[in-house]
């Protein structure tokens, strides 16, 4: 089937692509059928709860690809949070990598062959997508998510991995999406479960948060956090035309594919509501919308984008320039 281009694409299949949803089975339920066949959502996140084995996983993620290629015109991100160690989805028949602090303590080339390896597991079971590594900077001892996730509390060595990392998940075609920008490293609140804050000036944050993602300019994606910096805005990064626009693809001239981390955890569901979050983070900036777990929250979001378009707040050049940015890069996996 010839690929659609974004002039091809229906107003709902260009919105679809904006979504990254997940689902709750080993197979390809009504939720993921739902958003696909009636939604045209063109890209899946896959969790610990949608595999059993690899021969299973391989079975849905073909049905997946099939599926969004009949119904968007467009082949699927099949992403998945693949960092190694604590952040491990896949389990079974496939490799396991140590987690980015341990791999930092190994040999130099540690991190590239994580990447490698969890990159060719990725293909070989269908998967194009690995949200990782973190290029959070490990400066906070009481950080209750990051911690091991960081290569350092050294921002010039969490840059040198987290590069060699990435350079190994390229070389397999798995896109590789840095995380979490402008950094989570030194907060003390679970974003899953409230809303941190990071009270820096400007230059603290470009000088240690954020220095391992500008070494990285070039990753194919970068995630936001849903953090606040007051330095910058009043609101968390993800929601920030200020952070996200103005100084990620403005001043730094990232010209890769900016997700959100998951609009369902509590720093934007409890504050903003999933759904409106995701409006409020594409019109910041954001290309794609993690939406992990709730069918109501996804398609609400993809109604209130519909709504975005409609009333001039998101304007078809600019959804068009998100569409033609995420085409690009699956054309690259």
């Amino acid at each position: 089937m010839k690929l659609k281009t974004v002039k091809e694409m229906t107003l709902k299949e260009k919105l679809g692509q904006l979504i990254l949803p997940g689902f709750h089975s080993t197979y390809y339920d009504d939720q993921i059928k739902t958003l696909i066949e009636d939604y045209h959502v063109g890209n899946v996140i896959l969790f610990t709860r949608n595999f059993e084995s690899a021969e299973q996983v391989r079975a849905l993620t073909t049905k997946i690809h099939e599926e969004v290629i009949k119904h968007t015109g467009s082949i699927p991100l099949i992403g998945i949070d693949q960092e190694g160690g604590l952040v491990t989805r896949m389990m079974k028949d496939v490799t396991f990598a140590p987690g980015p602090m341990t791999a930092s303590a190994s040999i130099e080339d540690a991190t590239y062959y994580c990447g490698k390896m969890l990159a060719e597991d990725m293909i070989r079971l269908g998967m194009n997508l690995n949200l990782a590594p973190s290029l959070d900077v490990n400066n906070n001892p009481n950080n209750p998510v990051i911690n091991v996730r960081s290569y350092s509390d050294d921002p010039k060595v969490v840059a040198k991995l987290g590069k060699r990392f990435i350079e190994g998940s390229l070389e397999f075609g798995v896109l590789a999406c840095a995380k979490h920008f402008p950094g989570h490293g030194d907060c003390e609140v679970d974003s899953h479960l409230g809303l941190p804050t990071i009270n820096y000036d400007l230059d603290r944050i470009h000088e240690i948060e954020m220095h391992p993602f500008k070494e990285n300019i070039n990753v194919p994606a970068i995630m936001s956090a849903h953090i606040l910096f007051p330095a910058y805005d009043t609101v968390p990064a993800t929601l920030s035309r200020k952070i996200l626009t103005n100084v990620l693809r403005e001043e730094l001239g990232y010209e890769g594919l900016i997700f959100t981390d998951c609009l369902e955890m509590k720093a934007i569901q409890d504050q903003y509501g999933t759904a409106e979050g995701a409006c409020m983070a594409v019109l910041a900036g954001a290309d794609v919308c993690d939406i992990s777990h709730t069918l109501s929250f996804q398609v609400r979001a993809l109604e209130l984008l519909e709504e975005a378009v409609n009333d001039g707040r998101l304007s078809i050049e600019e959804l068009d320039k998100k569409v033609e940015r995420i085409l690009k890069f699956k054309a690259q996996t």
